[in-house]
């Protein structure tokens, strides 16, 4: 059964050139809904529970007449105020008005039982979906209510663009003309939002977060001269000499493309040089893994549906969640989710950071030893930075004594084996002679 259904339709500004008549005239009626000059629009029917005359505005949608937790963005509960902007905007908007909703099965339902679980899931989970489609996260304004009268507990939501950004053929600033959402950005959405709303969905978050800890603890030792792991140091001194000498050192930088193998040998050497980092590590990937193979269960078993480019009724949409509805429902794609992907390469960065900041404090190390930014009497101080460049001065020569004994060991072995074949050969030699 779908622990999720999304549904996503649209209205136009105005109705495609192919429809005539009634069916014009419905189109028309609509957009009235959702842009919410007709007396029976969006609004009310979110923010009321009974559709005491039909089609009358999107307000009475949206408001149930109170029985709802009220109207919501990203930022919070809108007031009154904020409302009467929000309705001035969108009876005078010529953008494309996207409008839909996230239906929940009845187990998840339990945990919606307010506009703040709404509003941190919407926070948690839409932003990254606006950003998956073509619209620009900063020029979308919207609004969203909980539906917490049912069974099947579900987020009304609608979004427009604030202002025109796109060029159209002529050079002329213009709204988006594509309505239809791309499935790839959905199926990445259901993804995410499942994640969100598995019962053990935060513990990858918190694992995350104790790896970065135990990593940025290892990384003081490092700077502070308390490793004695040798390759680690000289892969670490080799990464500083590579770095570019202008341009930001964030390890996601264009200009940082070249050297991100060496950072992440080196981040790899970090976690392995400290005991707790290299547990937290390996329990964040085991953490990933689990969440990764329980959404894919998830999916093999069509159990996160949408519907996009239209709107479904009621029935349709209970029978749907019971998981036996004809209507024509979509179901994620795993070929299409890169999602986990993308969280595999946002921890990889974030590591990267870490050794990176690491190289930055070795080089303000080097530097305020080098400009004596000290008193000219502290000699504490002066012993301690003597001490660190001793430490990475030993740990170098150690580590160049170390490879170098062990080719010279290889080529002494390979020396001793020549002349020991030399000496068995010149003994066949005389024995064949004797003989």
């Amino acid at each position: 059964m779908p622990k999720a259904l999304f549904n996503i339709g649209f209205t136009m500004p105005s109705p495609p050139s192919y429809m005539k008549g009634q069916e014009r005239a419905d189109y028309i009626a609509r957009r009235k809904f959702y842009n919410l000059t007709s007396d029976y629009n969006y609004f009310s029917y979110a923010l009321n529970s009974e559709k005491v005359v039909k089609n009358k505005d999107a307000e009475h949608y949206f408001t149930r007449e109170g029985s709802n937790t009220g109207l919501f963005d990203m930022d919070g509960a809108i007031d009154e105020e904020e409302a009467k902007k929000l309705r001035d905007e969108l009876a005078k908007t010529k953008s494309i008005i996207w409008h839909g909703f996230i239906s929940f099965d009845e187990e998840t339902s339990v945990g919606f039982n307010s506009q703040e679980n709404a509003i941190k899931f919407m926070k948690q989970t839409f932003n990254a979906f606006i950003d998956r489609t073509q619209l620009k996260r900063d020029n979308i304004r919207l609004f969203a209510a909980l539906h917490d009268d049912t069974d099947h507990r579900h987020i009304h939501f609608a979004f427009y663009e604030k202002e025109p950004r796109r060029r159209d053929k002529n050079g002329n600033l213009c709204y988006t003309k594509k309505g239809v959402v791309d499935s790839k950005a959905i199926d990445n959405y259901l993804v995410s939002a499942n994640m969100h709303l598995d019962e053990h969905g935060a513990e990858y978050w918190t694992a995350r977060d104790r790896a970065m800890t135990a990593l940025r603890s290892a990384r003081m030792d490092v700077a502070a001269g308390k490793t004695s792991d040798q390759i680690l140091n000289l892969e670490l001194n080799k990464l500083i000499e590579s770095l570019p000498k202008q341009g930001r050192l964030q390890y996601n930088s264009p200009n940082m493309k070249a050297v991100r193998p060496q950072i992440d040998k080196v981040a790899m050497l970090l976690i392995a040089s400290n005991p707790a980092a290299k547990e937290a590590h390996e329990a964040m990937l085991k953490e990933l893994a689990r969440v990764e193979m329980s959404v894919e269960d998830l999916v093999k078993k069509n159990g996160l549906a949408y519907v996009n480019g239209k709107r479904i009724k009621k029935d349709e949409m209970t029978a749907i969640m019971s998981g036996k509805s004809a209507t024509d429902v979509s179901y994620v794609d795993l070929n299409k989710v890169d999602y986990f992907d993308k969280l595999k390469a946002d921890y990889q960065a974030r590591i990267g950071n870490v050794v990176l900041g690491l190289c930055k404090d070795i080089k303000r190390g080097d530097l305020r030893d080098s400009k004596r930014k000290y008193g000219v009497n502290d000699k504490s101080k002066k012993i301690a930075a003597r001490r660190r460049r001793g430490k990475r001065a030993n740990a170098m020569r150690d580590v160049k004594n170390m490879l170098t004994e062990l080719c010279r060991g290889q080529r002494a072995d390979y020396i001793k084996t020549v002349q020991e074949i030399e000496r068995e050969n010149e003994f066949d030699s005389m024995r064949r002679i004797a003989q």
